[in-house]
């Protein structure tokens, strides 16, 4: 290998990477809630916000997340309880925190229960479509079962929203810690964000760039409707992301904030955990696409697991851009772990974590095909019909 070629090499991955990460980083330094609020004013009138939180089989988190929005000091709430055929006590939860709610003025609070679902439906997206049909607010905002909210945050995501005359803003929540290897993993799910999602972009008009957060997607409703909501991508495994794509591909102002006082969720309980955690979603981020998983993969070993190897194979003078890009990961890596408080500790465990999630990519590739389908929460999702409604 000539050292002309190493040398190139080496100094293209400083270069890859600090297109797809510095702009993200710096824009997610900048972007921290709590921070950005404090140069805005509150509006004279506070619009009707209604909470949609769909849940299944959720009794461990639901309350937690339900007294969250409860303790929440936003001043026109309603709250939208939806379960979605649940086999454990999350129905009988909701109803015991429901019944509380009466003797508030500021809040309100209701639970439909869903029996049956459609086969031509996920089970998420049509209880989140359920919930919408009688939500009253001027405001959406779809969560998840296991979200723990700060009194403020929707208060601060509001005034935001309001101020930038958004219409669709997503909160990236803090991923509460469990051991250091867990920490490490979550974390590189933050670094795929950063180094995938070309974050700096998302405010433009640019179509091809958008985000959707599960935790915390904030639209207004008139908009929810003119693009059709859920019904569009019912049976996209992705909905939270698909739903962000729907809003930039139809011209709509999107935009995100880091909200790590604002929210909180444990993702998953262990590292092993996190790798099982994306067995439903990671193949469906590529399309299904055998060749899409390959040519992702194929960029990892060349642009990120080489540069590991390389300055032990070659002298340093050909090998001085693979050092500096490895800084660069390790940096960039780093950040991403003090700002979701993971700490940076995780820093050593880059390598690690990424074989681990490059692994779990596979995993869910291999247990998606050998299935025929997606299998999540005691439902099975033909791939032939999943693959039929990509939006």
């Amino acid at each position: 290998m000539q050292a002309s070629f190493i040398t190139f090499w080496g100094w293209a991955t400083v270069v890859f990477w600090s297109v797809l990460l510095v702009p993200s980083i710096v824009m997610m330094v900048r972007k921290r809630l709590s921070r950005c609020v404090a140069q805005t004013e509150a509006p004279e009138t506070w619009p009707l916000i209604s909470v949609i939180v769909p849940a299944k089989d959720e009794a461990e988190t639901i309350e937690v997340t339900l007294n969250s929005l409860l303790a929440t000091d936003y001043p026109r709430l309603e709250i939208i309880a939806v379960n979605d055929r649940s086999t454990d006590e999350t129905g009988a939860i909701m109803e015991r925190v429901a019944a509380k709610v009466a003797a508030q003025e500021q809040i309100s609070m209701q639970v439909l229960q869903i029996e049956e679902l459609p086969s031509d439906w996920l089970g998420k997206s049509h209880a989140m479509h359920q919930g919408a049909k009688i939500a009253k607010g001027d405001l959406l905002l779809f969560t998840d079962g296991d979200i723990v909210f700060d009194p403020q945050a929707i208060t601060n995501a509001t005034q935001i929203f309001l101020h930038k005359q958004l219409d669709h803003l997503c909160l990236i929540p803090q991923l509460a810690r469990g051991g250091i290897i867990e920490s490490a993993f979550v974390t590189y799910f933050g670094f795929l964000l950063a180094a995938g999602t070309y974050l700096w972009l998302v405010p433009s008009r640019w179509q091809h760039v958008y985000i959707g957060v599960g935790a915390f997607n904030l639209i207004r409703t008139s908009v929810y409707n003119r693009i059709g909501g859920f019904e569009t991508i019912r049976l996209d495994v992705i909905d939270d992301i698909k739903l962000g794509k729907l809003v930039k591909q139809h011209q709509f102002k999107q935009d995100f904030y880091l909200g790590i006082k604002e929210l909180k969720v444990r993702w998953q309980p262990s590292a092993w955990g996190v790798i099982t955690g994306v067995e439903k979603n990671a193949f469906a981020s590529l399309n299904y696409s055998l060749k899409r998983l390959t040519a992702v993969t194929s960029l990892y070993v060349l642009l990120f697991f080489i540069p590991f190897v390389m300055p032990f194979l070659f002298p340093i003078a050909q090998t001085a851009g693979f050092v500096v890009a490895l800084f660069l990961l390790h940096l960039s890596y780093a950040t991403l772990g003090s700002l979701f408080r993971s700490g940076i500790r995780i820093t050593p465990f880059l390598l690690y974590a990424s074989l681990a999630l490059t692994f779990a990519f596979w995993r869910s590739a291999w247990i998606t095909l050998k299935n025929g389908g997606v299998k999540w929460r005691d439902t099975v999702y033909p791939l032939d019909v999943l693959k039929k409604h990509l939006y």
